[in-house]
């Protein structure tokens, strides 16, 4: 199953093509999650260079999801560490500004969130996935994974002031 990377003539997907595409944006959601988009993004791709340069390896993994996301938190870490770039979500003045004042609101409030919260927030309650999927990808227990989410939007509505 592994060998297959290259395209092959009859034009069906590759076992690599079919990852990517599922696999590798699931990690792609998680990392723009917990980074933003600049970063976030960016990671993503770095980590779908490891899995495609090791892809006998991660084929063979029981949560290539999970691994793939400590790989883009490893290659975002110098970017936030030494706070060369910014990785926040966008805002009402940035770059491809939010034109919708309740959007600048909640992506105002958004960045403001822990990325740990924030990720699993967005995960589950934006992306739509389980908590189990979530909370493999994170590397977290479901338990941990559902104190995330719960914190998280609690810090929100408390920034946004809602009841």
């Amino acid at each position: 199953m592994h060998q297959h990377r290259s395209s092959p003539i009859d034009g069906t997907p590759t076992d690599f093509e079919v990852f990517s595409t599922h696999i590798g944006e699931r990690v792609r959601r998680a990392l723009v999650s917990f980074y933003g988009v600049e970063i976030g993004t960016e990671a993503a791709a770095e980590a779908m260079v490891v899995a495609w340069e090791r892809w006998p390896e991660v084929s063979q993994m029981a949560n290539p999801a999970g691994f793939l996301f400590r790989v883009g938190q490893s290659k975002a870490r110098p970017h936030v560490r030494w706070k060369r770039r910014r990785g926040a979500f966008p805002t009402a003045d940035g770059p491809g500004a939010w034109h919708d004042e309740s959007m600048v609101e909640l992506m105002s409030a958004l960045s403001r969130v822990k990325p740990e919260q924030r990720a699993a927030m967005l995960l589950v309650k934006g992306h739509g996935f389980s908590y189990a999927h979530a909370a493999d990808i994170l590397g977290l227990s479901e338990a941990a994974l559902t104190n995330h989410v719960r914190r998280g939007l609690a810090r929100l509505r408390w920034i946004m002031e809602v009841e």
